[in-house]
């Protein structure tokens, strides 16, 4: 008798150690299918926003669930910040290398783009982008 209640404890410890496992995945699937549903809404409404605008839209709405998720991923950390603002400004250049790399007027969509971008996934950042950007000089220059 004391065989058959060690035996019916111990198989109670592994039952109850897979539901808890399985509890642990069904919360983390839910809040991953959640998560996957918001990402989902957010690129619908960029792709709108970027059609509206007259700017390229990227091929699949899968694309930008995958860079952007559901919180606008490494775009929306610090738009405003100092590395932002280096990063933008060494993009801005002519292609040249060295002494003769000089600013150049930039193409008015990429910034354009970019505010889109903020005002879907993190409005509350998009006055700092805004005033990172306030100096510089943009046209419509490209190739159209």
């Amino acid at each position: 008798m004391t065989e058959a209640r060690g035996w019916a404890q111990a198989h109670r410890w592994v039952i109850i150690v897979v539901l808890v496992g399985l509890l642990v995945v069904g919360l983390a699937s839910f809040r991953y299918a959640k998560r996957d549903k918001e990402a989902n809404e957010k690129a619908d409404q960029l792709v709108t926003k970027l059609e509206d605008a007259g700017l390229p839209v990227p091929a699949s709405r899968e694309t930008i669930t995958n860079v952007l998720g559901a919180d606008g991923g490494a775009i929306c950390a610090d738009p405003g910040s100092a590395l932002r603002k280096a990063i933008a400004d060494s993009q801005l250049v002519n292609g040249a290398a060295s002494v003769g790399q000089r600013p150049i007027i930039g193409e008015v969509d990429l910034v354009s783009g970019a505010v889109l971008v903020l005002e879907v996934y993190c409005p509350d950042k998009v006055a700092a982008f805004r005033d990172s950007v306030e100096g510089y000089e943009f046209d419509d220059v490209g190739n159209n």
